[in-house]
Formats: structure tokens, C-alpha cells, sequence
């Protein structure tokens, strides 16, 4: 009877344990949804997977310290705390930055220590609540259940049934389908990480997140080999005779659309941006996105990096670099700063100041997409207060007026009303879409026009770069692209090249062309954006750091190297690399990944 009894007590102990696991797991939602409406919360209800997702590792990681400890209370106490611990850490994250807690924020233990010491903490209902459920399971177990349990086999096989889970729930946990797929969230913008990580809790992100932070050491890769390379060049301060002034400028889907010889399409708008070309030195950018994913664009041009991550403390750039050189860094994006979270990341690459929507353009207009006759003049404004300080100056600025999607119904904004695209064979909803993104670029080109204008005049050297991020969108399925004749699904060079070549051009006023003793004009090469630094270097008689260096010499024979595994190889466009190369490539690959993982500066 004894025997009959005990057991029952064990079966009521861990039924009630995991009861206070799903319990803990349950309250701890109320401070993943952040500062975020409550609508969150509600959603991780209605979505019964991302509810499970997000409790599984409560009840896993206590019945884990169950079967070590042997005490529910101590294991429930322990466990909670943990839970706890890092759920309020992506709470305060969540709110003083708007950056949720990820697994590589852990690691940084310098970033946590100067967070803590820059904001003053609260405590709210969310955090009681959640709090009191620590508090009330552990007085329960205890009260009810105070006795180490013995049973060593049991406890055992509890820990091994824990193992053997995990293994099972891994693959789930780190599929990138599942994730992201998230349709719980009403309000939720695919462009704010935040809130695609908010939509789905926090455990269930945050383990995710442990497994997108693991990068794979590239095969053959050796740090010291690296090191042996790096040690061939010498790292080289820009001169003093040789220094200019830089603005660069990514604009948000601008495409030359009269290299397409699309029936029925003026072109003549772009004329304009024809002659500065002849004033330039400019080329074709292979990107590695489609009418979407700046980002992607923007930090491999600011990184050296060919495939960018998600930044969770200072990394390799040169913006660093120019920081380090004395330039004043700093750039625009008149956009939202939680915009692919560039609030956070604009620091890690190096940007003492960086100008959002937020309490700034804001002040200026009323525009969604807040237009570029504030963006270029701002940008002129920010160069011209500082081009006559002690330092030298570089400012990266992303637009956003010509952001997509472009109405198919209506006109669309104030920049005009010229019809670029006409002709029965298309639809009403193509021509629109069309015409209103011509009429955008065209009044972005007269913004740009004024800005170059002034920089014509000016004394003190400046040199312009720009270029594009990606095509722009044109309808789902990129329906509007096939009515104008250019069927993206055909699988050939000439295709593939279109679908992802956008431009770019370095431009110099007077003044910068004598002091680099350099023309800035011509024909330049194809090249991928973790290249078009580089090329901005040579162009004004720089050579950069060791690493830089060492790419720009990789990029003389693959000036292309793009995640959709195509390359431009010794003048030679290549689906994968041919066997004579794979030493190259490997070498740049393992330059890349020392890069990315061993912070040079400050």
C-alpha cells in the first residue's frame, strides 16, 4: 500500500510540475509581447503551434533539472528563474531599444554591462505577473512536495526521454520555413526583425536564434593561414594630400529602364541621368536580391562582406576604417529607425550619427515615404556644416520616396503626372504601376540634379557614389515585368543578369579630381557591392587596410561572387566555379569569415 501510494504522490508531483512548467511558460508571453500591443499576447494564443513552441523549453529545461536534482520546487525554482531572467532581459531590451534579446547578445557580455549602466529599470504589471508565477510554484512544490526523490532509475529515464526530445524538437526549432511563416500578428511589417520576432514570443525566437548564430567554419579554413596572407600587405593610412570628402548615396529601386527596349515606354526622362553617367565612372553592381532586401545591398557595400548577418555588436566595416582615419561618419535614411533595425546596427558598423523619421523628418513632412527634395537637401546641409571642421567627412544615405510598392489603380503622390508607358497591350494596373514609379525616379533625378549642382560649385573636394539596391517590385509574381516582356522565370544568362544587375557611378567635383589627380570617368566593371568600396579606393588613390587589400586583388579575377551561386570569373560569366579557381574562392571565403569574426578596430 506504502509503495502504491508513493507512487501516486511521484505522478502528482511531476503532473503538477509540468502543470507549473506550462504555467511559467504561459505567463512568461506577457513580457515577450514587449512594449507591443496587447494584440500580440492575444495572437500566441490564437496560434496554438507558436504557444507550444514557446512553452516546450520552459517544461524541457525544468524536467531537466528535476532529473538531476531530484526536487520539483528546487528544479521548478531554478528553471523559472532562468526563463525568467532572460525573458526580462528581452523585455528591457525590447523597450528601451526596440531590439528583442537574441542568443549572441548573451555572449556579449560587455554590451549587457553598458545597457544596464545607460538605462534606469522599471517594474510594471507584466513583470509582477509574471514574477508572482515564479514565486507561487515554488511555494507550492514546496509546501507540498519537500523531499529529494530518491528513485535514481525514474529520474533517469526522465532525463534521457528530456535528451532524446531535444534531439527530436532541434530541426523544428531551427527551420527557417516554419519561422517564417507567422500570420498571428495582424500588424505585424515584415520589415521590422522586432516585430517578426515579437510575433513569434520570445523562447521560441530566441532558440531560433541560436541556431541562425552558429556560423560554419569554412572547410579547410586555418586563422594562421589567414594571418600569413593578411601579413603580405601592410595596412595604409590615407594621405594627407589625398584626402576628399565623400557622399554616397543608395537609392531605393532606381533601374535604368531604357536598357529593357520596352514597347511602348519613353525613356526620355532619364536623359538627365545618361549625361551624368558620361561625367562618371560607372558600371553594373550584380546584387544578390530582388525587388527587395536592401539591406543586403547596403551592408555589403559598408561591410566588405558578400553575405551579410544579423549584427549583434560592433563588426568589421569601413566605416570603421574611415572612423579610425578621422573622417566624420554619419548618414540619413528618412525612414522609420527600426527599418531593418539600422537603430541598432548603424552603431555596430561604425556611424557616430545617423538621422531617422523619428524627430527629424518627421518635423519636415507628413509623407509616408518623406520625399527626396528633404532627403538631398538634408544630406547637403549635414555635408556643408561639416566640410570646413578639422575632419574629413563620409556620409552613407539610403532614400526612400521610391519605395514600393507603386499604386495600380490611381496616381500616386506629388511628383507628377507624366504617362512613361502607354499602349493598349497592357493592363490598366501595369500601366499605373509604371507610370507612377517613373514619375517617382524622375522627381528623385531632379532632386539629385540640385544636390549635384551644388556640389559642382563648391571648393572643397567631394566625390558622389551611387548606386542601386535591387530591381523594384512590379506586381506579385512579377506580372507587370512579363506584360512589358521580360519573363524572369527563363533560365539563361542574359536573364539572370538582368533580374539582379542594377548601377552604380563615382562622381568628383573639381576640386576632388585635382586633389586625387584622378578624372573620375569611364567605363567600369561589373562587380558585386562587397567590391564597390574598393573601387572607390582605387579611384582616389587609396589603398586601405591589409584586408582590403587582399580584396581588392581577389576582385581583379572574381569581381562577382553573389549568393545565387553565379560569378563573373576572368572577364567569364559562371554558374559555380570552375576546379582552377575553387583556391581563390576558398581564399576569399576564409578572408571573409576572419573578417567577420575578429573585431580590428577601437
Amino acid at each position: 500500500m506504502q509503495v502504491e501510494n508513493d507512487r501516486l504522490k511521484e505522478i502528482l508531483e511531476i503532473a503538477l510540475l509540468l502543470f507549473a512548467c506550462i504555467s511559467c511558460g504561459f505567463s512568461m508571453l506577457w513580457l515577450a509581447s514587449g512594449q507591443y500591443p496587447d494584440l500580440v499576447y492575444m495572437g500566441y494564443i490564437k496560434d496554438v503551434e507558436i504557444l507550444i513552441l514557446n512553452i516546450l523549453p520552459v517544461v524541457l529545461l525544468i524536467f531537466f533539472l528535476y532529473a538531476i536534482i531530484g526536487r520539483s520546487w528546487a528544479a521548478y525554482l531554478m528553471g523559472s528563474v532562468i526563463v525568467y531572467i532572460i525573458s526580462l532581459c528581452n523585455y528591457y531590451k525590447l523597450f528601451f531599444r526596440d531590439d528583442p534579446l537574441m542568443f549572441e547578445d548573451v555572449l556579449l557580455s560587455r554590451e549587457a554591462t553598458n545597457m544596464l549602466g545607460t538605462y534606469s529599470l522599471f517594474v510594471d504589471k507584466k513583470i509582477i505577473i509574471a514574477g508572482l508565477c515564479v514565486s507561487v510554484g515554488t511555494i507550492l512544490l514546496h509546501l507540498l512536495f519537500k523531499e529529494r526523490k530518491k528513485n535514481r532509475k525514474r529520474r533517469l529515464v526522465i532525463g534521457v526521454v528530456v535528451c532524446v526530445m531535444i534531439l527530436i524538437l532541434c530541426p523544428i526549432y531551427r527551420n527557417s520555413t516554419r519561422y517564417s511563416k507567422c500570420d498571428n500578428y495582424e500588424a505585424l511589417n515584415r520589415n521590422s526583425a522586432t516585430q517578426i520576432y515579437v510575433a513569434h514570443g520570445f523562447l521560441y525566437p530566441f532558440v531560433y536564434s541560436v541556431f541562425q548564430s552558429i556560423e560554419s567554419t569554412p572547410e579547410g579554413y586555418s586563422e594562421q593561414q589567414v594571418k600569413d596572407i593578411l601579413a603580405n600587405y601592410t595596412d595604409s593610412d590615407i594621405p594627407e594630400d589625398k584626402r576628399v570628402n565623400v557622399i554616397v548615396v543608395m537609392r531605393e529601386a532606381y533601374i535604368d529602364f531604357s536598357r529593357y527596349n520596352i514597347d511602348g515606354l519613353d525613356c526620355s526622362g532619364y536623359d538627365w541621368y545618361h549625361q551624368l553617367q558620361q561625367e562618371s565612372y560607372s558600371g553594373d553592381l550584380y546584387v544578390n536580391v530582388f525587388a527587395g532586401g536592401t539591406v543586403h545591398t547596403e551592408r555589403e557595400f559598408l561591410t566588405g562582406d558578400y553575405v551579410v548577418r544579423d549584427f549583434r555588436g560592433n563588426t568589421n566595416s569601413y566605416v570603421w576604417y574611415l572612423r579610425e582615419q578621422g573622417y566624420t561618419v554619419e548618414g540619413i535614411h528618412p525612414y522609420y529607425q527600426w527599418f531593418y533595425n539600422r537603430r541598432n546596427v548603424n552603431p555596430y558598423l561604425g556611424f557616430q550619427r545617423y538621422r531617422y523619421y523619428e524627430n527629424d523628418f518627421e518635423t519636415m513632412t507628413d509623407a509616408y515615404f518623406p520625399e527626396d527634395v528633404y532627403f538631398y537637401s538634408e544630406i547637403y546641409n549635414d555635408y556643408n556644416q561639416n566640410k570646413n571642421g578639422k575632419n574629413a567627412y563620409f556620409s552613407f544615405n539610403v532614400n526612400v520616396q521610391s519605395h514600393g510598392p507603386y499604386a495600380t489603380t490611381d496616381w500616386w503622390g506629388d511628383w507628377g503626372r507624366e504617362e512613361y508607358l502607354a499602349g493598349g497591350q497592357y493592363s490598366t494596373e501595369c500601366k499605373f504601376a509604371v507610370n507612377n514609379y517613373m514619375n517617382v525616379i524622375m522627381d528623385s533625378d531632379k532632386q539629385l540634379k540640385a544636390l549635384i549642382d551644388k556640389l559642382k560649385e563648391d571648393v572643397s573636394p567631394v566625390v558622389l557614389v551611387m548606386f542601386s539596391d535591387h530591381l523594384p517590385w512590379m506586381g506579385d509574381g512579377n506580372v507587370y515585368y512579363e506584360e512589358m516582356g521580360i519573363d524572369f522565370s527563363e533560365d539563361s544568362e542574359a536573364i539572370n543578369r538582368m533580374q539582379y544587375t542594377t548601377e552604380y557611378l563615382i562622381w568628383a567635383n573639381d576640386a576632388a579630381k585635382q586633389v586625387v589627380n584622378n578624372d573620375f570617368v569611364g567605363e567600369g566593371p561589373t562587380i558585386s557591392p562587397c567590391f564597390l568600396m574598393n573601387l572607390l579606393f582605387e579611384k582616389c588613390s587609396w589603398k586601405g587596410g591589409a584586408y582590403m587589400q587582399a580584396m581588392s586583388e581577389i576582385m581583379q579575377i572574381m569581381p562577382v561572387v553573389s549568393t545565387n551561386w553565379n560569378f563573373i570569373i576572368d572577364g567569364n560569366f559562371c554558374d559555380g566555379i570552375p576546379g582552377e579557381y575553387m583556391d581563390t574562392y576558398n581564399q576569399f571565403i576564409c578572408l571573409q569569415y576572419y573578417w567577420k569574426n575578429h573585431f580590428l578596430y577601437g
